[in-house]
């Protein structure tokens, strides 16, 4: 009788969710910004100057070493991890809301910190090979980190600017920071408050990750293994903005990370989720009453715990349908108490962008209708403790066989 629940349990709430999906396919994107002729123009005469510029002699050195020195040592300080990396670009945004890609950064670079975490959690260290949950983790932290790496500076940059009340992006290549984004900001800076800044953001750290993370031998080796298939089928990669209570939560699934157009369509999507919708003040509401550590009891301590349970101490599903059975929780331990290896550079310099480039006729922002996401949240959780069962029952029924 036990069984035959937890198989109703699986079969009912995967296919349910499943069932959204063929709809979702043949909803149409909704384009709700896009560049503005005024813009382009306005863009391309930004461009051609820091160019030209950048051919020519070095300027205002000097007069603003003490400040690159001190903008290198506070990012540096503020790249030691992934929960230092989280408030570092809350603490920037409670201080400049204007800043909106800021807020997106930190709620993206949370769900970073779930990932790393989860590959050491209650089931998938049972289903992951060790090796390569370890080189997941190390893609996950050299991501988060190069991210932080580029992005920081330049909102450190818009800090001094607004404290001096004159422009100091002409010091962004000291911080190898493309010229693609100074000339958005020198448009910001005017006045221009459009989603031009956060969609250029957007677009531009996923361009930086594309030459300096995803097209590596390194990554496209860890892409060819079979675990990684597996590890998308069951969806672990599903970035929540948690809404109290959680079945209001909204979020996206990541699919196709390799694909550069797919990664800067899930961040202009995630965007929209948080500041073109009545989202943002409940997801707000949560990153400051929930300080970031990594594990997921941050957003739900009734299913999660940091107690780790004991070896083999359940061969029962623990997942009911929203919810755990008999008072019994997930194991979700804080991130610092995890990974001994964090990414400290090498940096690179984000030299992605020329006068020739196409970027311009992207910039634009879309929306796209999405399954609610707390259904695919615990339909995955299903799929992933029900890979667990599965391999922990085989190897009961092996030894038992003396197999």
């Amino acid at each position: 009788m036990q069984a035959s629940k937890r198989l109703f349990t699986k079969l009912t709430l995967i296919p349910v969710e499943l069932l959204f999906r063929p709809f979702l396919l043949v909803s149409k994107k909704r384009l709700i910004w896009q560049v503005s002729e005024d813009q382009k123009r306005r863009l391309q005469i930004q461009w051609k100057q820091i160019f030209s510029r950048s051919k020519g002699i070095s300027i205002s050195f000097y007069k603003d070493k003490e400040l690159i020195q001190k903008i290198k040592s506070e990012t540096q300080l503020q790249n030691k991890n992934n929960l230092t990396r989280t408030a570092a670009y809350l603490a920037f945004f409670n201080k400049h809301p204007e800043i909106e890609w800021s807020f997106l950064a930190h709620m993206v670079s949370r769900n970073a910190g779930y990932f790393m975490t989860d590959l050491k959690g209650e089931f998938l260290p049972h289903i992951l090979e060790d090796t390569f949950s370890e080189a997941l983790y190390l893609m996950l932290e050299k991501g988060n980190s190069m991210i932080f790496e580029d992005a920081f500076p330049q909102l450190l940059l818009y800090e001094e600017s607004k404290k001096r009340g004159v422009s100091l992006f002409h010091l962004c290549r000291y911080f190898h920071v493309s010229a693609f984004m100074e000339g958005v900001w020198e448009l910001f800076f005017q006045g221009d408050h459009t989603p031009l800044l956060p969609v250029a953001q957007i677009i531009n750290e996923q361009n930086h990750i594309e030459k300096n993370l995803v097209q590596t031998i390194e990554y496209k080796r860890l892409l060819g293994k079979i675990t990684y298939r597996i590890q998308e089928w069951l969806e672990l990669s599903q970035i929540i903005f948690p809404i109290l209570p959680l079945k209001y939560t909204v979020g996206k699934k990541m699919k196709k990370f390799e694909n550069l157009e797919q990664r800067i369509q899930l961040g202009q999507h995630l965007y929209a989720l948080l500041f073109k919708s009545t989202n943002f003040h409940s997801v707000y509401h949560f990153a400051q009453m929930h300080p970031h550590t990594g594990s997921r009891t941050d957003y739900d301590k009734n299913i999660f715990t940091i107690i780790k349970p004991m070896n083999n101490e359940h061969l029962k599903e623990k997942l009911s349908f929203f919810k755990t059975k008999s008072n019994q929780k997930v194991y979700s331990p804080y991130l610092d108490q995890l990974w001994e290896q964090n990414y400290n550079g090498p940096f690179f310099s984000s030299d992605w962008f020329n006068e020739n480039d196409m970027t311009l006729q992207k910039m634009k922002l879309t929306v796209k209708p999405a399954a609610p996401i707390w259904l695919s949240y615990w339909a995955g959780l299903h799929k992933i403790e029900s890979a667990y069962l599965i391999k922990k029952y085989y190897r009961l029924y092996k030894k038992n066989r003396n197999l």
